[in-house]
This record gives structure tokens, C-alpha cells and sequence, in this order.
């Protein structure tokens, strides 16, 4: 996994608490090599899409 490709996974939480952190820890785990990065992004964005299930649980859609 290069670094461009697990932003791109995490873009769609741009805008959420901490983001800029977690943009900061892949940059990290980018240094520390291709399969640190690839658990680093994973991990990442299912924290920010459980976290997004939990806030929006329930809410009815804008549409």
C-alpha cells in the first residue's frame, strides 16, 4: 500500500475530529514501511466509520 492510496481511504472522514492526526500517523507509519502503513490505514478508518455509525445511529437521512 503506498501512502497516496491510504489517504484515499481516509478521505471521505475529512472534516471529523482528529483527522489531522490520523493523516499525521500514516505519514509515521509510511516510514516505517509498506506493512505498517497498510494496518495503520485500516485501523484508522474503521475507527473513523464506527465512530461515524455511533454519531449517526438512529438519524433520519436529509434526502
Amino acid at each position: 500500500m503506498t501512502l497516496v492510496k491510504a489517504l484515499q481511504m481516509i478521505s471521505p472522514f475529512e472534516g471529523m475530529p482528529h483527522y489531522e492526526t490520523a493523516v499525521a500517523q500514516l505519514h509515521v507509519a509510511g516510514c516505517k514501511g509498506k506493512r505498517e502503513l497498510h494496518g495503520a490505514a485500516y485501523r484508522i478508518r474503521n475507527a473513523f466509520s464506527a465512530y461515524q455509525y455511533a454519531v449517526t445511529y438512529g438519524a433520519v437521512d436529509a434526502a
